[in-house]
């Protein structure tokens, strides 16, 4: 008898013009329902620079729960590496310091490869098993200059792919060694530096006069 009375008194509650139109919540169903946080859950751990916010809300009305609400600012990202502005770019040497002036010197011999070497590669240029060395010997005659003072030797390549001077003063050299080629009447030379490297001279005229002179001044320096 009581039921019936509290059920006639809720729907004559939501017959109310008075309150149609608006959310009603009726007694017996909001204790039977879950009760809903009245708060929002704490929020997790900071995890990076994300933040992330877990809502849960009721709706009164509606059929149920709504769905958790992820709320997920981003932030200004700041990982950006600073750029250097201060413009300290190691500059690209070449092998040689030409700005470095020897009082005194005096040039010993100039000059460009061996012409015997390059007459003897252009006589075997047609044999395909000399070509390559033909072609390397060619090139050292047009683009390679030897030069020999007494302070110091150089080098110098003209190649538009190779292009570069290398300077070696006979303080930095250690020992060479040359040897004969073309029946003597060129040679070869290697310079042994004091910090380990070597350099190669190939198809040098008057290389046994180059030899002694660069073991002269080696000695007397």
């Amino acid at each position: 008898m009581l039921q019936s009375m509290q059920a006639n008194s809720s729907l004559s509650t939501l017959r109310s013009p008075r309150l149609q139109g608006k959310p009603v919540l009726i007694g017996l169903r909001s204790a039977l329902t879950h009760q809903a946080p009245s708060h929002g859950a704490a929020p997790l751990a900071p995890r990076g620079r994300e933040r992330v916010v877990m809502a849960r809300a009721m709706t009164e009305g509606e059929e149920g729960p709504s769905a958790s609400v992820v709320e997920t600012p981003t932030a200004p990202s700041s990982t950006s590496s600073p750029s250097n502005t201060s413009g300290s770019t190691p500059s690209s040497s070449s092998g040689s310091s030409a700005s470095e002036t020897y009082p005194g010197e005096e040039i010993f011999y100039e000059g460009p490869g061996s012409n015997a070497e390059l007459l003897i590669s252009l006589l075997l240029l047609p044999t395909l098993f000399y070509a390559p060395l033909s072609i390397a010997s060619i090139g050292r005659r047009l683009w390679i200059t030897f030069k020999f003072t007494n302070k110091r030797l150089t080098v110098t390549n003209t190649s538009p792919l190779f292009s570069r001077t290398i300077e070696v003063p006979y303080s930095k050299i250690k020992e060479i060694r040359a040897g004969p080629r073309g029946f003597g009447l060129w040679g070869d030379m290697v310079v042994f530096l004091r910090d380990g490297s070597r350099l190669e001279l190939t198809g040098l005229e008057k290389y046994r006069e180059i030899a002694d002179h660069i073991n002269r001044c080696i000695y007397t320096l």
